[in-house]
Formats: C-alpha cells, sequence, structure tokens
C-alpha cells in the first residue's frame, strides 16, 4: 500500500495543481477580491442542506455522516470549506484515492449548498514489460483498473499483490493524469522471468542396510497454457545402486477462482523409505492423489487455508521396520485427508501450525483382509490426527532459536505406510531415515542459530550462519506382538552449519545419539550432509 499511497499521493498534487491553475485569478481579480475579502469574512447563511453532485461510489449514509457537523444557521464559507474537505477525506478514507470534491460557483438559495464530486475514473490501463505471461490475462485480474471504473484501492492493492505472488513476476502500478480532464491513465509495469525451474540434490538420507547416497532432482513449468498452470517432474534414486532405490513422481497445480488450487500427483515408488513432498512412501507401490486447497480470510500478517484430500494408493510389499507390519502382503486402499494450516508472522516472530485429519472408510476399495493379512488388528476403518507446530523467534544481534513440535494421535494399529516416523535429517538428527516407526508419537526440536557470519560477495548475495540442536521423540506401537517392541525413543544433540548462495545450498549437521536402537549405538556420531543446486 506504501506504494500505491506514494504514487497517489503524486496523482493528488498533480490534480489540485490543475485546479488551483484553472481558478487562478488574474492580477485585477486578486485586487477586488482584496478588497471585499473582509465583507466576505462577515457573510453568514444558513446550511439545511449539502447536496453532493457526480457521486456513485459512496454512501448516502456515509455523505451524510461527513457533511452533518456543518449544516445550520449562520454558517460562512469557511463552513463550506470545510465540509468540502471532509467529504474529500471520506472519500479517500473509503479507498477512493482518485476522488476530488470542489465547490461550484453558486448562489446559496433556501439553505442549499452544493459540492461536485469528481471521481477519477481510469481512462485507459496498460501493461507493459511483460515477456512470459499473457498481457490480457495480467488485465483479467485487475477488474478494479478496468476502463471507466472508479478504483477501489484497498481491492487495487490485493489484486496487484496477488499478480506479483508469483515468484517469476514482479508488478509495479503507475498511476498518472488522463488526457480528459478527471480522468486517470494507469500502467502495470511488468518485470517478469522464464517460469522454469529445477533443482537438483545430493544427500545421504538412508535408511539401514542400503547404500548411503541419494540423488534427487525435479522440473517445474509454472505458466501452462498462459494461464499460470504449474506441472512439475521429480525423481530419487541411489546413485550407488540404483536398483534399490527408485521414486518418480509428478504433480499438476491448477489455480481456480478466489485463490482456491488443485493439485493433482502421482507417485511410483521401488524404496525401502522415501518421502516425497508430504507424501510417506513404504515399499513398492503407487499413489494418486488429489488436494483442493482454499485459502481462508486472512488479516495483516496471519494467513491460513483448509485443504481436502483423497489418495489412493497400492503397495505391493512394504519393508518391515521394527515388527511393524505382520506380514508383506499386498494392500490397496483410499484414505481421506482433512487439514487446517495458518501462519502468523511479523517482523520479530513466526508461529506456523499445521493441522490434519487422516481417515479411511470400509467398502471404498479397502479390503478388511488386505488389512489384517498386514498387521495384526489392523483395520480399514482407521483415523489418526497429525498436529506440526513450529516458531521462530529473533533475538538481538541477529541470532534467532527455532523450536518444533510434531505429533500423532489415534487410538488404534495402523499399518506401516500410515505410522508416525522418527529419526533422520529432518526428524531426529543422529539416526537413520524413518528408523523406528509407531501408531502414535511426538517429536520435539529446538535449534539455537547464529548470525550471519558471512554476506556473499559482490554480485552474489548469500548467507552462512551455525546451528546447535537438541531432539528427541518418542513413539508407540499399539497392540504389539509378542516379538514386537511396544516403545521407542530417540534423542540427540549436535552442531551444524548453513550456506547458501545464488541457488546453492549446503547443510551440514554432526549429531550424537543418546538413544540405542537396532542400528545406531549411542555416542556414535553421525554426519547428515545435503547439497543442493536450483535455479
Amino acid at each position: 500500500m506504501r506504494l500505491l499511497s506514494g504514487l497517489l499521493g503524486g496523482l493528488m498534487m498533480l490534480a489540485l495543481t490543475s485546479a488551483c491553475a484553472e481558478n487562478m485569478p488574474n492580477e485585477a481579480e486578486s485586487a477586488a477580491a482584496g478588497k471585499t475579502d473582509a465583507v466576505q469574512k462577515e457573510e453568514t447563511f444558513d446550511i439545511m442542506e449539502i447536496q453532493v453532485e457526480g457521486n456513485s461510489v459512496l454512501t448516502q449514509i456515509a455523505i451524510e455522516e461527513a457533511v452533518y457537523p456543518f449544516l445550520g444557521e449562520k454558517k460562512s464559507i469557511k463552513e463550506v470549506e470545510n465540509a468540502r474537505q471532509a467529504l474529500e477525506k471520506a472519500y479517500h478514507d473509503a479507498g477512493y484515492l482518485t476522488v476530488f470534491v470542489d465547490i461550484p460557483e453558486q448562489q446559496v438559495n433556501e439553505g442549499t449548498v452544493r459540492l461536485k464530486a469528481t471521481e477519477g475514473k481510469v481512462e485507459r490501463l496498460k501493461v507493459s514489460g511483460s515477456r512470459y505471461f499473457s498481457l490480457g490475462r495480467i488485465k483479467s485480474r485487475t477488474p478494479e483498473l478496468a476502463e471507466g471504473s472508479v478504483p477501489y484501492f484497498p481491492e487495487v492493492e490485493k489484486q496487484v499483490s496477488e499478480l506479483a505472488r508469483n515468484p517469476d513476476r514482479k508488478v509495479t502500478p503507475i498511476l498518472r493524469p488522463g488526457r480528459s480532464p478527471g480522468k486517470v491513465e494507469v500502467e502495470l509495469k511488468v518485470a517478469d522471468e522464464f517460469p522454469l525451474h529445477g533443482n537438483l540434490e545430493l544427500n545421504n538420507r538412508y535408511s539401514a542396510g542400503t547404500t548411503h547416497t541419494r540423488l534427487s532432482g525435479s522440473l517445474r513449468y509454472d505458466n501452462l497454457w498462459q494461464r499460470e498452470h504449474s506441472v512439475s517432474l521429480q525423481f530419487q534414486a541411489a546413485p550407488e545402486n540404483p536398483g534399490e532405490s527408485k521414486v518418480f513422481s509428478a504433480n499438476y497445480v491448477w489455480p481456480l477462482a478466489g485463490g482456491d488450487v488443485l493439485a493433482l500427483y502421482g507417485v511410483r515408488s521401488n524404496s525401502d523409505t522415501v518421502a516425497v513432498g508430504d507424501v510417506g512412501v513404504i515399499g513398492n507401490g503407487r499413489i494418486l492423489g488429489a488436494r483442493f486447497i482454499h485459502p481462508l480470510r486472512g488479516m495483516p500478517g496471519f494467513y491460513h487455508s483448509a485443504t481436502a484430500g483423497w489418495d489412493y494408493k497400492a503397495f505391493k510389499e512394504t519393508v518391515n521396520l521394527l515388527g511393524s507390519d505382520s506380514l508383506n502382503t499386498p494392500i490397496t486402499y483410499q484414505p481421506f485427508t482433512l487439514a487446517y494450516d495458518a501462519t502468523w508472522q511479523n517482523e520479530q516472530r513466526m508461529f506456523q501450525l499445521s493441522t490434519a485429519f487422516n481417515f479411511s472408510v470400509r467398502g471404498l476399495g479397502n479390503q478388511e483382509k488386505e488389512f489384517s493379512d498386514k498387521r495384526y488388528n489392523a483395520n480399514p476403518n482407521y483415523s489418526y490426527l497429525r498436529l506440526d507446530l513450529k516458531h521462530t523467534e529473533k533475538m538481538a544481534s541477529g541470532w534467532s532459536l527455532f523450536g518444533r513440535l510434531l505429533t500423532q494421535l489415534t487410538s488404534a494399529p495402523l499399518i506401516s505406510n500410515e505410522q508416525f516416523g522418527a529419526g533422520g535429517a529432518d526428524s531426529v538428527r543422529g539416526y537413520l531415515e524413518t528408523e523406528v516407526l509407531g501408531d502414535r508419537g511426538a517429536l520435539g526440536s529446538l535449534e539455537l542459530r547464529t548470525p550471519s557470519f558471512w554476506q556473499g560477495e559482490s554480485g552474489m548475495p548469500g548467507q552462512a550462519y551455525m546451528v546447535g540442536f537438541i531432539e528427541g521423540a518418542h513413539l508407540e506401537v499399539l497392540e504389539p506382538l509378542a516379538s514386537q517392541q511396544a516403545r521407542f525413543t530417540l534423542s540427540s544433540s549436535g552442531l551444524g552449519m548453513r550456506w547458501k548462495a545464488k541457488g546453492y545450498t549446503l547443510n551440514l549437521d554432526l549429531a550424537k545419539p543418546f538413544k540405542d536402537t537396532n542400528n545406531t549405538k549411542a555416542e556414535d556420531v553421525r554426519v547428515h550432509a545435503r547439497m543442493l543446486y536450483e535455479f
């Protein structure tokens, strides 16, 4: 709004200057006016009604509230000017910053005074500088600036901000007086980039009994059909042994009216354990899914949305991690998801909340025998609630503190694909990826971040800082078999480094685990490394 207000400030000055020039008396008139000033100041008249000409945007109630204090007997021209200023302020406060009010030449008869509102309508809307995005679509997404309209600037700011949300496009509105008196011209100046993005990542996020390196990459185009639809392809593989882990996925994001989004995706996996976005995959199988995301009305610094989703999951087999499943058998089922996400943010802190209710219903392709074969007492009518809380607090001298709490709640045994996993670079560092599984559990992390000690080089801005962390998790397996472990506890602490500059990212963590597992011994330091290039 600061940018728009600044532009409009210049526009108002131009309008006022023009108005003053048109009404400036010549020298003779000025001399005559000077002789009668004293008489005019003493003249009074009754103002019983103020009529406003040219209004089409303010309600009658808003007009009456603005001018009512200036009605009455024995008023002077000063009260008329004050009424004009109050009415003009009412227009501007209501968001109509291109409206100006003047006092037409008149004689006050029977207590009636006329004010004239000049509504600065858009005479011409121009889009310039756009190379990769449709000019017509940019115009269509700013209906408040359509030719012939009186701009309502809170809505203008919202529409321009929506255009600028695309990271490949910056939009700057420029307003200037139109060719016709009382009109304005609007130019939307666009600076855009080719909307193709990709990344390539090498890390050591491996699970027990597999090679240590993982290579992943993605390619995404964000302006399909010139309607800003997005399509992307991703892969993940084990370069040391390609047959050990292969995952391919595709996503299609379809922006809908009103800011809603429909996302469609598919995953094909041949892997012991892998995470593709927010989808956890264990074993050989495939996933098809859809998500409908509806942004809710927020306020400055507060953004939230609701999501409804459906998945089709078919797995040929699942690795038996710590006896979570009794048999490695095929299973096909269709779960649903209802989620709510919110972010509160200001200059000092950011708080994020993500909660999801996941459930499945018997009869929708879910076979009870498949579930019971998969795990003793598992049921196709399962449900669980997952809650993820994150908080970042900025402190003095550039230090910051990050905390996270992630938990899953359920009352019945789950198959391993829906269980809560812990261990790994994004969970409890010092352990292998998804080293333990449980039906319910909680994970906590606390991380202290130093000020950046490197700000990049000339032409290559960046940052580098150190982190210290402590984290842990506790998981429970419901109704375990006699051979199964019912509870798991993981905990660790360590130090790390983050470096980022112009598309390059390097993360390095050294973590010491405090609890033994089947694959990790306490006190054995583990290194988590991640190298990423993105464009």
